[in-house]
């Protein structure tokens, strides 16, 4: 099979995969009861906001130590600290600073409805990976409390393949867990009339939503499975990965041509980035066939380059927005770098948790279930080919595209969020075909660093500690949002 079937198979396989088998989401708030010290922290612990007080922590320091103190507590309760790989615990920031980052998502999209859908439009909102749904509690809780008006025309979808977290996300919407919110109804009901859970991956999405949205994915681009390629180093032509098992159970790697059509189509639309080029090829001997062949006659001279991980899933999950969602807007957030990768370019982390112990791992052929592979992203790529992707061009987009939308609309309306409008605001746009009259700007996306889209949306007094210094503003230097 192709890499990235491997890779695929490894996290989501319904029966042995490592999502669907072996991965839980650390909540903080699921302290074992036998953990409790005092029948007096029981009772503050109930009655204080959900998470970590953070102006109570003296420093960083303290907030660390309380997470692991917490981490270590909740991974004993789950099975990942006993004998063997055990459950594998992992955390998000969505867990880690709630309510406070769900919150800021909240502001970010209520103020971008309200300045140009409100009131004609509902406020639709799709997430992938909601994992045990604090994202989408968050975010209603926010908007009930603080844009009652708003709430009224809310409607939360949350796509979902693991069938377990399903159960979560919907006991989530219903108020389940008992800290929903501390005033207004989502204390007495939750958000169930407000909140659908639609079983299956996004990659089999068959409905069209034709309204304006908006399409969340935290913490989910990084799982999305690669595929593998290297280059031959005489005429620099890229070979496909396809993984094979022998009679021991054993896997290799084998290279052959490049027959697979979203490999091919991926590169071929890289190629058309600004400013594209893969470190892998020195640029010298690419424009010297001459000079290439005497480096091959050189001893000991490798016929192949390192290993090159694509983003394969990454493309295919645009092809979705752009056919299942033509008039969304995203909002992602996720790891732009990651330390202690495995070899190759743009390099997976592929780990295990051991008797409580982080186990990393040289390679991502490793036994399906019981390891995390996750990928950094390159979001300024990301956002180049979202542009061309979402291109009114035949020549750049896959399939044929949708009209661009008159601009000659009385008001603000469901164009502004669709990726073929034109936009009379100063937005990034990548002209995608060479300049000119006839040239049609697709609406760009913006890249941020995490801690810049939290101070610019986020209640960054209420993650401040007694010194000063922000965990929630601090944390996740390496990653980015895209918006």
């Amino acid at each position: 099979m192709l890499a990235r079937d491997f890779i695929d198979d490894c996290l989501y396989n319904p029966n042995y995969g490592y999502f669907s088998t072996q991965a839980v989401i650390f909540d903080p708030d699921q302290i074992p009861k036998k953990a409790r010290v005092t029948p007096g922290e029981n009772a503050m612990l109930r009655n204080r906001a959900e998470g970590f007080d953070f102006r109570q922590m003296r420093n960083e320091r303290a907030f660390e130590d309380e997470i692991a103190r917490r981490y270590g507590e909740f991974e004993s309760a789950t099975g990942g600290a006993g004998k063997g790989p055990g459950r594998q615990v992992w955390h998000t920031p969505t867990e880690l600073f709630k309510p406070w980052y769900g919150r800021a998502i909240a502001r970010f999209l209520v103020a971008e409805y309200k300045l140009n859908l409100y009131p004609y439009e509902d406020l639709i909102i799709y997430e992938i990976g909601a994992g045990n749904g604090t994202l989408m509690g968050d975010i209603l809780d926010y908007i009930s409390e603080e844009e009652p008006e708003v709430y009224e025309r809310t409607r939360y979808r949350i796509v979902e393949i693991s069938e377990r977290l399903q159960g979560l996300q919907k006991g989530r919407a219903q108020g389940g867990d008992g800290k929903a919110s501390r005033k207004g109804p989502a204390k007495s009901k939750g958000h169930a009339a407000k909140v659908e859970v639609l079983g299956g991956s996004i990659f089999d999405f068959e409905r069209v939503v034709p309204e304006p949205c908006f399409f969340l994915a935290l913490e989910v681009l990084d799982n999305f499975a690669h595929d593998v390629i290297r280059y031959t180093t005489l005429d620099h032509e890229p070979l496909q990965c396809v993984v094979s098992i022998d009679s021991t159970g054993d896997y290799t790697e084998l290279y052959e041509p490049i027959t697979d059509p979203l490999i091919a189509r991926f590169l071929r639309l890289r190629s058309q980035t600004p400013s594209f080029r893969t470190p892998l090829l020195n640029p010298i001997l690419s424009a010297s066939p001459l000079l290439r062949k005497l480096m091959s006659m050189m001893p000991f001279a490798r016929n192949l380059t390192e290993k090159e991980f694509l983003p394969t899933k990454q493309l295919m999950l645009l092809d979705v927005l752009r056919d299942k969602f033509p008039a969304h807007r995203i909002l992602m957030s996720d790891f732009s770098e990651l330390p202690d990768a495995i070899p190759g370019e743009n390099a997976p982390v592929v780990q295990t948790r051991y008797e409580g112990e982080t186990v990393a791992c040289t390679s991502y052929l490793v036994q399906p279930g019981f390891f995390d592979i996750f990928f950094p992203t390159d979001f300024h790529l990301l956002r180049d080919l979202y542009s061309l992707v979402m291109s009114p061009s035949p020549s750049l987009s896959s399939s044929p595209s949708l009209p661009i939308p008159s601009s000659s609309s009385p008001r603000v309306g469901s164009d502004f969020f669709s990726p073929y409008a034109r936009r009379s605001s100063p937005s990034p746009v990548l002209n995608l075909s060479g300049g000119g009259k006839g040239g049609t700007a697709v609406r760009g996306l913006t890249v941020l660093d995490h801690a810049e889209f939290l101070e610019r949306w986020g209640e960054v007094e209420m993650t401040r500690c007694k010194d000063g210094t922000n965990p929630m503003v601090s944390h996740y230097e390496n990653a980015k949002f895209i918006l």
